[in-house]
């Protein structure tokens, strides 16, 4: 999985080892002194290249860290939305309040127990989806037989027109953001960078050991903040439903205490 801590610790100590590997072939066959002959113009070439290519991570770490926090405030205004149906209901007649609030308690429930796992995989849930019919249906088909009933159920065809675009933002969010093509940019360009740190010409192997390293951890960092936060409901840093979870024991105890 990508978003597994332990598989981007290993991806991120093969490519430390691959980078001071890299430098070490290129140094058993030009000496130092050959490199620093180049110094003038390999300074120029990586300041250009390290700028653009700093430009554009950025601009894909910032997106990934914010597409997750957009997720996670998305889940808690989509649970805050069905929290509300729930309690709007009550305005309506009894059976059809009932339905409702079950209806309520099912999504919520389906949410937590089947479609969480499901989006891993760019999925959804489509007992999840059934209820979301069931509330088109309810709700539309219904006809108010005075104002109040009439205010009710515009305050939740508001409501559940605001639960299904949250939905279906949630749903568009498990889909992967970075295709095949964009971590293969990044990494080639990131492996561009490195190559261009074997043209420096330092005596010491250790030295220019250690500064290609610390160039490759900083890469590593900024590819493993993309990894995790890129992608917002799978692996080991994702989403939680506890949103869901809360108004479902909510549900449970307002069922409890009115007793339907």
């Amino acid at each position: 999985m990508l978003g597994s801590f332990v598989v981007l610790l290993a991806l991120s100590g093969l490519g430390l080892c691959l980078a001071i590997g890299g430098l070490w072939i290129v140094r058993h066959y030009v000496d130092h002194k050959t490199l620093m002959s180049h110094h003038d113009v390999t300074g120029y070439m990586l300041s250009i290249v390290g700028t653009l290519y700093a430009v554009v991570l950025g601009l894909i770490v910032v997106g990934a860290l914010t597409r997750f926090q957009q997720a996670r405030l998305d889940v808690e205004n989509e649970a805050n939305t069905l929290h509300d149906m729930f309690h709007l209901a009550q305005g309506l007649p009894k059976d059809l309040q009932v339905k409702i609030r079950s209806d309520c308690r099912s999504y919520a429930t389906f949410v937590v127990n089947e479609e969480w796992k499901a989006m891993e995989l760019g999925g959804q849930s489509e007992n999840a989806h059934e209820v979301m019919t069931d509330f088109w249906n309810r709700i539309t088909k219904f006809k108010p037989s005075d104002d109040g009933e009439t205010n009710v159920q515009s305050a939740l065809l508001s409501q559940l027109d605001e639960l299904g675009d949250f939905r279906h933002t949630r749903l568009l969010d498990a889909k992967p953001e970075f295709d095949p093509y964009i971590w293969g940019a990044i990494i080639s360009g990131g492996f561009i960078l490195i190559v261009f740190t074997y043209f420096f010409g330092v005596e010491k192997f250790a030295v220019q050991a250690l500064m290609t390293g610390l160039v490759t951890i900083v890469l590593a960092i900024n590819l493993v903040i993309i990894a995790l936060f890129g992608y917002p409901y799978s692996g080991d840093v994702k989403v939680s439903s506890d949103a869901f979870s809360s108004v479902s024991r909510h549900f449970d105890q307002e069922v409890k205490r009115i007793g339907y």
